[in-house]
Parts: structure tokens; C-alpha cells; sequence
């Protein structure tokens, strides 16, 4: 372990000095673009460093050093990096950055170097945040004779066939997270504070302001999107409601209905051995360019895609920007379900890669902007997903139940985006509110039309104490945003592929710092959105439905 530290000591002290050296050169006017280009690398060498912590903590759990060489790097380095890097910022923006780089300037220029209180501020909210975690870590299901975690008792859910045993199930999930439901009252209470303070803070009326202030859309284009997404997709989640509850075989859907894994067809079957081979097969077929991308992965041994104990649940993709390369980590067990989880993420490496071949990149292009980074990887799930029909040859019943499968998970997303931001809106353009207020907001805003929740109105108030509430705040909107432009693509994709094609590989290439708006513009798409776009995608939608 010694060995390793010392190694990781040896990288971080190289870019620190590296840091000391650049700040102590101090470049003018004529300097400023030479000097530019030794920062970006420095960025992109300290990024990867974190993300060889990032990938160990997913791929080597287990091993001894992993969290050793983590908490290293992330409590011994990562606060001195940060600090050198702020400096570099400075000079960078007082030597005429904004003439160089105007974008890179305009998006340093909306983060003012902290106040000493607004630090206090930030580490309070990250203890918040790890006592969320420490307080729903506690939480088992009592089960029969097993006390299981929530995660592994949801999976077991999703898998249960006989109704009555998911309804146990479900109320014994129920009453572990009820059972915790008080402290994690108590402790949003305190995060809603914290959250205010940093606001008012940093100069801003509330936190949604704040955080409003560097989005492409406004606070009101966003109330009235969520609204329209209600309105125009409702017809399309009842649609699916009524079909999940006669699939089923039950006159009305409950709570413990909703999760539920249907019976998946089984002549398509594929075994995760044949993941990456069929995933270079189906991108080939989108694009040449795009097959290259699996390959490169591949032939580095980027691909971790099986799960094992130990191993973190979840989808990652890992993208290098020193070297161009990208390691996927994730938790497939075969199927075609489980490859439109592959698809996505291979939607992040292409629109990556595709940006790490531009000559003169710069870091700034790969961050930010969740909305067009999710964007890509829906574009890749969803036309990667009637690619590989073609390739099975699946029939025409099974690409039916798939495409439904997939619209399902749509409007479960829609659904629970539009019920969260409107929460999330609430909560934080106005004083903290109370618990009860809180509660009964959240009743108010979510759409229940096709289920039974009749005497669960308990479980039902405390559905907003999910992980994103406490974690990341309007997270999910750039979800929402992602998906809409991702279905008018589909759109354009089918009505002229070629056409739709070369404006996404020209939409890859402009980096992050172009903004939003420019982006999808690229890429055919119009945004902020108008409802006659919306009912564009739902259009897709009610065609793979048919």
C-alpha cells in the first residue's frame, strides 16, 4: 500500500509544483495563450487522478488501498490542488481570458472565489449530506426470518411474483423508511437552512436563484415546462397504467404494483458475454465512427460491465481526458433490458470521445451542462435500442413489448421529475417550511391517477425522502430536458437518419462552454422548448405504444 500511496503522492506533488510554477510566471496579454493551454492540462491531470479513485471505488471495492489512496487524495491533495487552481483562475481572468476564451471566462466569472463563510457553509452542507447517508444506512426490512437492505428488498420486489407477497414486502420497505422518516425531517429542516444561507451568501434572493443563475432556461420557463409535461404525456402514463394492471391481472393498480418486473419475452435473450460484440454491431450500424468507439474500449479493457459482491450498484462511464479514453463500469447481468443501460452509457463515451478529437479541447468543454450531456446518452439508448432489432432481427411482438418497456421508464422519469422540481421549486424560493407544509405539498403535486393508495397516505406524504431530495437539489430536471430533445431527435432520426446524423456528430463536437441552447440548435432541436415540441415527442411515444 505504501508503494501506491507514495506513487499517488509522487503525481499530486508533480501538478502541485506544476500549479506553484505557472502562478509564479504570472502571464500578460501576449503570454495568455501558451499559459492557457499549461492550465487545461494541469485540469485535465488532476482529473485524472480523481478518476482513478472514482473507478478503483467501483472496480476494486474490496481491495485494501482503494479507500486508502481515496481519502489520500481527496482530504490531503484535492483541497490544495483546489486552492492553486483558484489562483490560476485569477490570473487567468485578470490577464484577458474573456478576449481568449470568452465562454471559459464567462463561466469562471459566475463562480467569485468563496467568502470564508461560505466555505463553512458548503462543509456543512456536505456533513448534512453524509448524515442522510450514515441515518438510511441503518435502514433493514424485516422480511420473514431475513433482514434485508432497502436496495436489496426493492430488487426482490421488482421480481415477486404473487401479489400478496409484494404487498408484505412493499409494507415492510415502508415501515423501514417510515421508521426513519423523523430524522430525516429533522435533518432536511437544517439542510433547507444551510441551503437559504448560502444563498443569501453568495448574493442571491434563495437557492433556486442561485441556482437558475448559470441555466439556459429561467425559473418560470421551467414551472411552465413541468406543467406541460403533465398535461401533454397524461394520456400516455394512463395508457401504460391500464395496460401494466391488466398484465397483471388486477381490476386496480396498488403501491406494490408499480415496480414490478413484467414477464420479458425470452427469445431475444442476451447473455452479457455478447454485450460488447452486439454493441459494436448496432453502433457501426448508427455510424462507422461510433463502432470505433466500442472498439477503443475495448481493446484498453474499458469494459467492466458484470456484477460481483462487493461491487458498487450502478452505471459509470469514466472518460480520461488527458488520454482520450473512457472505462465503463457497470452492473449488467444480460438480457435486452439491462442493454439499453450499456447503450446509455456508450452515449457518454461517443459524445466524449468525439470531443477529446478536437484539436485544441479544453476542459472547460467536458463539464457542466447535465441537460446535453444526458442527451447523447438518451439519443444512443433509444435509436441504439431500434438498431439492435435490426441486427436480432427481433420480431415484430418483442420489439412491441420492448419499446413499451422503454416508454414506461420515460414516464416514470417525467412523472417523478415533474413531481420533485416542483417540489424542489417550492422548497426553495421561499423561507424553510415545516414538515407538515412539506408533506402536504407533496400530496398536492403527485399524480396518483390509476393507483389505489387508499389508507397508505403515510408512506404516500414521505415518498419525497428519496436520496435527490437531500443529495442534489433540481437534479432531475436536466433529465426531463434530455429526454424531450432525445424523442424529437428519434423524430428527426427516422424522418431523414442521414440528415439527423450529421448534424449529431457536428452537435459532439462543440464543447460544453458554447452553452444549451447552441447545442441543440446543432443538433436540429430548439430550446427552451415549446409545447408543440412536446407533443412532437409524445408523438414517438404513442408509436412505439401502437
Amino acid at each position: 500500500m505504501s508503494t501506491a500511496l507514495q506513487h499517488l503522492d509522487r503525481r499530486a506533488q508533480a501538478i502541485v509544483d506544476a500549479q506553484r510554477a505557472l502562478a509564479d510566471l504570472g502571464p500578460g496579454q501576449d503570454a495568455l495563450p501558451g499559459w492557457f493551454q499549461d492550465w487545461n492540462q494541469l485540469k485535465c491531470r488532476i482529473q485524472s487522478l480523481w478518476l482513478e479513485q472514482i473507478v478503483a471505488q467501483h472496480t476494486r471495492p474490496e481491495h485494501g488501498e482503494t479507500e486508502a489512496l481515496h481519502r489520500r487524495f481527496s482530504e490531503h491533495w484535492l483541497p490544495e490542488l483546489e486552492r492553486l487552481d483558484g489562483e490560476l483562475q485569477r490570473l487567468a481572468l485578470a490577464s484577458g481570458l474573456a478576449d481568449l476564451h470568452p465562454a471559459v471566462a464567462a463561466a469562471l466569472e459566475e463562480e467569485p472565489e468563496p467568502s470564508a463563510r461560505l466555505l463553512q457553509l458548503r462543509a456543512a452542507e456536505r456533513q448534512l449530506i453524509r448524515d442522510y447517508q450514515v441515518i438510511v444506512g441503518r435502514q433493514q426490512v424485516a422480511y420473514g426470518s431475513e433482514s434485508l437492505t432497502v436496495a436489496d428488498a426493492e430488487a426482490r420486489l421488482r421480481s415477486t411474483p404473487e401479489r400478496a407477497e409484494r404487498e408484505v414486502l412493499w409494507r415492510q420497505i415502508k415501515a423501514a423508511e417510515l421508521a426513519c422518516a423523523p430524522e430525516l425531517d429533522a435533518l432536511l429542516g437544517r439542510l433547507l437552512q444551510v441551503r437559504q444561507d448560502i444563498a443569501v451568501e453568495s448574493g442571491a434572493p434563495d437557492y433556486a436563484s442561485l441556482h437558475w443563475a448559470s441555466r439556459a432556461d429561467t425559473i418560470a420557463d421551467t414551472e411552465a415546462l413541468l406543467e406541460a409535461i403533465g398535461e401533454v404525456f397524461q394520456n400516455v402514463d394512463l395508457a401504460l397504467r391500464d395496460h401494466r394492471a391488466g398484465a397483471l391481472g388486477v381490476p386496480s393498480l396498488r403501491p406494490w404494483d408499480l415496480d414490478v418486473a413484467l414477464t420479458a419475452p425470452t427469445t431475444a435473450a442476451l447473455p452479457i458475454e455478447e454485450y460488447v460484440p452486439t454493441a459494436e454491431r448496432v453502433l457501426n450500424r448508427i455510424d462507422g465512427q461510433f463502432g470505433g468507439v466500442v472498439r477503443q474500449i475495448r481493446d484498453h479493457g474499458g469494459f467492466d460491465l458484470a456484477p460481483r459482491p462487493g461491487k458498487p450498484n450502478g452505471n459509470i462511464c469514466a472518460h480520461d481526458l488527458d488520454r482520450g479514453r473512457s472505462v465503463l463500469v457497470c452492473n449488467f447481468s444480460g438480457g435486452v433490458e439491462s442493454f439499453r443501460g450499456l447503450l446509455h452509457e456508450l452515449g457518454h463515451a461517443a459524445h466524449h470521445h468525439s470531443l477529446s478529437g478536437v484539436p485544441g479541447h479544453v476542459f472547460w468543454d467536458f463539464t457542466g451542462f447535465w441537460e446535453v450531456q444526458e442527451f447523447y446518452a438518451f439519443v444512443f439508448t433509444y435509436i441504439g435500442l431500434l438498431e439492435f432489432f435490426e441486427v436480432q432481427e427481433v420480431s415484430a411482438e418483442e420489439r412491441q413489448w420492448y419499446l413499451r418497456s422503454t416508454v414506461e421508464r420515460i414516464m416514470e422519469r417525467f412523472s417523478d421529475i415533474e413531481e420533485r422540481t416542483r417540489l424542489d421549486l417550492w422548497l426553495y424560493q421561499q423561507r424553510p417550511p415545516t414538515t407538515d407544509q412539506i408533506d402536504a405539498r407533496y400530496r398536492e403535486l403527485t399524480r396518483t391517477s390509476g393507483v389505489d393508495w387508499s389508507g397508505l397516505e403515510d408512506a404516500l406524504s414521505k415518498r419525497w425522502q428519496k436520496p435527490h431530495t437531500f443529495k442534489y437539489a433540481f437534479y432531475n430536471i436536466d433529465y426531463a430536458v434530455a429526454m424531450l430533445a432525445a424523442l424529437q431527435f428519434v423524430h428527426a432520426y427516422r424522418e431523414d437518419r442521414t440528415a439527423a446524423l450529421t448534424r449529431l456528430k457536428c452537435s459532439m463536437l462543440l464543447g460544453a462552454t458554447v452553452g444549451a441552447q447552441r447545442i441543440f440548435a446543432e443538433a436540429g432541436i430548439t430550446f427552451p422548448f415549446q409545447r408543440d415540441q412536446l407533443v412532437l415527442a409524445r408523438s414517438v411515444l404513442e408509436d412505439w405504444l401502437s
